[in-house]
């Protein structure tokens, strides 16, 4: 069996190493050797090694972890980091990853419409990428997604749902590797649908999406188990129906939440509406379908007015929400651009509303109704 270069991503314990292919640091393997445990490969990365060649014929399978041996650990009273990189520094780097995102999950669409195989190197690339950016600054993507449009539902509602899956992990402290995968299962939760259609049902499209998978040997098997569960409901009404509580797994339970508010926020056939009444109705569907905790993290996560998103202040003037503040969420960093009372443009200004409190927010407004596009006030 001939030698695979793979990812460290990808990389799992009962692989046998033969060397290092790609790396940053200077590290050198002097043996080669079987990988036994996780830490193993976290040594790896901190080392600077990107990817590795491995040989399938030395691999001892009865190291790879079963899914119950790895699962997402949910911080209790999780704090959010206290450092991010500054919101108009990571700007123009955020742009130039969201517009990458965009390009390789069009393209593995793409693929996937003319029944080629899923390029899970690209999807790795995706992940990583997106993980990384949403480290330095989660806002700067909240931002871009909540401003993007496409004439691809489908594309879109992938892109987003990795966006606030990236967040979500983030948010609850989760693993580098464990906010990948996470990332992995929203970019291909869907992917059935490419072959049915859009219209179809998310429980449909979950076989054709898990057949689709299945010749991808060096997916996370957490991966497909999350996408399988991600229409489970906790009280057992969903599918696979009489799967209930603890038995949905904690992945599976992030994906349900970001599909429902994604689906909520952009839905197939009927008038967009603002993000309040979305964070609403998803509260609305807990507990008996969506967990209750992690879905009151979720909005913390995103904000009660998330960025990307238009607010009327108290004055008239409209504002372009730029920031979460994780301490006082109803006053985040926003730009002052359009006086919807005087009809007229402002100079812009950024305003942090935790220090000035005379401008409240009223409420979240459609910028199309005053036929002006937010993407030009970023």
């Amino acid at each position: 069996m001939a030698l695979q270069d793979v990812t460290l991503q990808q990389l799992q314990p009962g692989d046998f190493v033969v060397k290092v292919s790609r790396q940053t640091g200077d590290i050198l393997i002097k043996e080669a050797g079987l990988i036994r445990n996780q830490k193993t490969i976290e040594l790896l990365r901190s080392k600077g090694v990107l990817r590795v060649c491995i040989d399938p014929a030395k691999a001892d399978l009865s190291l790879r972890p079963e899914p119950s041996d790895l699962p997402l650990q949910l911080i209790e009273d999780a704090a959010v980091p206290s450092h991010r990189a500054d919101f108009s520094d990571q700007l123009p780097r955020g742009e130039q990853v969201f517009q990458s995102l965009q390009r390789k999950q069009s393209r593995l669409m793409s693929s996937c419409r003319q029944n080629q195989p899923i390029d899970l190197e690209l999807v790795t690339e995706v992940s990583c990428g997106l993980a990384d950016a949403v480290s330095r600054n989660q806002d700067v993507m909240l931002c871009l997604s909540r401003m993007a449009s496409s004439s691809d539902q489908l594309l879109q509602h992938a892109i987003n749902c990795a966006v606030y899956m990236a967040a979500f992990g983030q948010q609850l402290q989760l693993s580098n590797n464990q906010i990948q995968d996470l990332i992995t299962a929203a970019l291909l939760h869907d992917m059935g649908k490419i072959q049915l259609g859009p219209e179809a049902s998310d429980v449909s499209a979950i076989a054709t999406s898990l057949k689709l998978l299945a010749p991808l040997q060096r997916l996370p098997h957490e991966v497909s188990l999350w996408i399988a569960q991600h229409c489970a409901h906790l009280d057992g009404s969903g599918s696979p129906k009489g799967l209930h509580g603890e038995q949905i797994t904690l992945g599976a339970r992030m994906l349900a939440i970001v599909n429902h508010y994604d689906n909520l926020c952009h839905p197939l056939e009927t008038k967009t509406i603002n993000p309040q009444l979305a964070s609403k109705k998803l509260l609305d569907k807990t507990p008996h379908q969506l967990d209750s905790e992690l879905t009151q993290r979720f909005i913390r996560c995103i904000g009660i007015y998330p960025p990307g998103s238009v607010v009327l202040l108290h004055s008239g003037k409209l504002a372009l929400v730029l920031e979460n503040s994780h301490k006082t969420p109803t006053q985040p960093k926003v730009k002052v651009f359009y006086h919807s009372l005087h009809q007229h443009h402002l100079p812009p200004k950024v305003l942090d509303l935790a220090k000035h409190h005379d401008d409240p927010i009223e409420h979240c407004v459609d910028l199309a109704q005053y036929g002006l596009n937010a993407r030009n006030y970023l």
